[in-house]
């Protein structure tokens, strides 16, 4: 009995290897070019003047900054003749906002809507049946892209040729938990890296965690494709204990990938654990790029097991890092402490210092160490080279498209930290946004020759920072985005943190500052109807935009907690307080439906309407500017009715074709 379940267990072991065989991986290396001319889809044309691009990655961050529009992608490859009989599927990632694909000049598939009325697949694995007989040994991928906005191209995703049992896995996977993203950011807050599971390597090391330095400079990795030299496959990949460390178990030794909190350095670590002689020889392979990269290596021998560090650094314009990257391998042959110890308890006393909810499960637990190590992972450290930048929250880690400081999620970030009791980091965070460098929209005249700026002297940006912690704001055929919102959370946030945390010290050293230039600013911005004036809402609509609800909820609720914390200080709060009253009442005539609903816009008329609903109305209740219990259950009624998308799926962000 016990052969037989030997049997059966190997014979089970040997079908899930055989479904995850990955027929035809496509290199990562394609060419590209912007405009649009459908002879692009051809076997032969002139490739003359085409640029290298990886895939996949954005093309704003590849030399094509704020391009919107068609592109094109290319890819010869040649597979094994003996597959070209097989039934296959072509998986191209996902791609923003939508595409036709040619395989050896034909078409075999397409997704979303081509102008004049562009529907967006932004977010769709695209998997394209392959028709019998058209590949051969040697092929040629032709992609035509359309961006409507917003970073553009092949972002994300699965990129390969699949047989019919692994696409059926893919687009059918059986019950139950599901994996579906398989690239593990590391940082921390000085560098950052990427590991893919599905490759079993470190795609990119970058010199800093944001993604761009300012409207000039993207921030480019100096390591790539770092790639352990071994027969062994990886058993097993995970965080370590929670956090920032990626741990790959291996069937003789184990490999540790991070960058370290504990000696704030800009050098990055691959760390061996095993038998010396099983270590001893294992090296990386890895591609270098325009910068200086430095790289050493020691082997620490204990009795039962022995590490082998490999440490990668770089030079460039900003940093020299020779001197660092020599001192640290001179500490770790000399100290008796072990630097992954070092890092692990770095991340517990982080952990210690955390208010955990009451009543959390193991799994409960578990989730919200790891999301308290990202958020650390994700905050720029205080020896930062840019000091502006200092503080700052990335809206996501690499390889996320939004590696940026964006106003809106920092203020969501904000309230995380508070309630989790992680004043350090709150006051960081709270301290980079009045201290950055701000107030580039107090005017702005477009092409209608309306001035949309702010209007008055301001400190919070209107959308997000570059890394240095300058303003910005993204651009289209539309204009910048000037969004109000930010204002209105700021003062909620902070109020916020002030009350949790006690922090007088830093209540009295800002809260003239912010009277001046973040309350007074919103009070200014309020419109003839008691609503905020137009800006580009919570979904970044760009010019000229509408009296969005969100805009007007943040203002209202922001500015009365403000107000309640300036009257507990005993100072004056009764303009801040008016306002805030002025504006739900403002709310109340211009947003709500048939005594039932919100409604998404002031400017909405027809429940047809796209944006007539918008889920962002439900801070109208959260920041209690609204506690009306009937009429919040009326409202969710409403909503459940026209934004559900399943039982189980949550709610569009709007009504119509843009849905989370």
């Amino acid at each position: 009995m016990i052969k037989q379940k030997y049997f059966l267990l190997t014979l089970l072991l040997l079908l899930n290897r055989a479904i995850f065989s990955q027929t035809i991986v496509l290199p990562d290396n394609w060419i590209f070019k912007t405009g649009d001319d459908i002879s692009y889809k051809n076997e032969k044309i002139d490739e003359a003047g085409w640029t290298k691009i990886r895939v996949p990655g954005n093309w704003e961050d590849q030399g094509f900054p704020n391009y919107d529009g068609y592109a094109w992608y290319r890819l010869h490859f040649s597979v094994d003749e003996d597959l070209c009989t097989e039934q296959l599927y072509l998986f191209l990632g996902k791609i923003d906002d939508l595409d036709e694909t040619f395989l050896n000049g034909v078409k075999i598939g397409s997704s979303g809507t081509f102008p004049p009325n562009p529907v967006t697949a932004w977010n769709e694995q695209r998997a394209y049946k392959i028709p019998t007989g058209l590949l051969k040994k040697e092929n040629v991928i032709a992609i035509r892209a359309y961006d409507i906005f917003s970073p553009g191209g092949i972002h994300s995703g699965l990129i390969r040729i699949l047989n019919e049992k692994e696409y059926q896995y893919e687009m059918n996977p059986p019950m139950g938990a599901k994996k579906s993203f398989y690239q593990m950011p590391t940082a921390n807050g000085l560098i950052a890296a990427v590991y893919s599971e599905r490759k079993n390597e470190i795609e990119n090391i970058f010199p800093h965690i944001f993604k761009f330095y300012d409207e000039n400079q993207l921030v480019k990795p100096f390591l790539k494709a770092l790639k352990l030299k071994s027969k062994e496959k990886p058993i097993s990949v995970k965080y370590l204990d929670n956090t920032h460390i990626i741990s790959i178990d291996y069937k003789n030794f184990n490999l540790k990938y991070f960058a370290p909190f504990s000696v704030n350095e800009k050098i990055f670590y691959a760390v061996l654990s095993g038998k010396e002689e099983v270590i001893s020889n294992l090296s990386f392979t890895y591609q270098t790029l325009e910068t200086e990269v430095l790289i050493d290596s020691v082997i620490i021998k204990t009795n039962n097991v022995s590490q082998k560090y490999f440490l990668f650094s770089f030079n460039d314009s900003l940093h020299s890092n020779s001197e660092y990257i020599k001192q640290a391998a001179d500490r770790i042959k000399q100290t008796e402490n072990n630097l992954i110890e070092d890092e692990l308890n770095f991340m517990y006393n982080v952990f210690r210092r955390a208010q955990y909810p009451k009543g959390m499960s193991s799994e409960e637990k578990n989730l919200y160490q790891q999301s308290i190590a990202v958020l650390k992972m994700a905050q720029a450290a205080e020896n930062e080279i840019f000091p502006k930048g200092r503080g700052q929250v990335l809206a996501s880690l690499p390889p996320g498209v939004w590696s940026i400081c964006w106003l809106r999620d920092g203020m969501y970030t904000l309230l995380g930290l508070n309630s989790a009791g992680l004043f350090d980091e709150s006051k960081k965070l709270i301290s980079f946004y009045l201290n950055a460098d701000a107030n580039y929209y107090k005017t702005f005249v477009w092409k209608d020759g309306k001035d949309y700026g702010v209007g008055k002297d301001y400190q919070i940006s209107v959308t997000r920072y570059f890394g240095i912690g300058k303003e910005e704001s993204d651009f289209n055929d539309f204009g910048p985005n000037i969004e109000l919102d930010g204002f209105g959370f700021f003062l909620y946030t902070f109020s916020d943190y002030i009350n949790r945390s006690g922090d007088l010290v830093f209540f009295k050293e800002y809260y003239q500052f912010i009277n001046e230039r973040v309350a007074d600013v919103l009070i200014h911005c309020i419109d003839k109807n008691d609503v905020l004036r137009i800006d580009s809402g919570p979904w970044e609509r760009h010019l000229p935009g509408k009296q969005y609800i969100y805009t007007s909820a943040t203002a209202s609720g922001g500015l009365k907690a403000y107000a309640e914390l300036l009257k507990k200080m005993n100072l004056n709060s009764e303009k801040y307080f008016h306002a805030a009253e002025r504006i739900k009442n403002g709310l109340m005539k211009n947003f709500v439906v048939d005594g039932r609903y919100l409604k998404g816009n002031a400017e909405g008329k027809s429940n047809d309407e796209y944006e007539f609903y918008d889920m962002g109305m439900i801070e109208a209740f959260s920041l209690n500017v609204i506690n009306d219990e009937k009429f919040f259950n009326s409202t969710l009624e409403e909503y459940d009715r026209k934004m559900k998308i399943q039982p189980h799926r949550g709610y569009s962000r709007v009504n119509g074709v843009d849905s989370l």
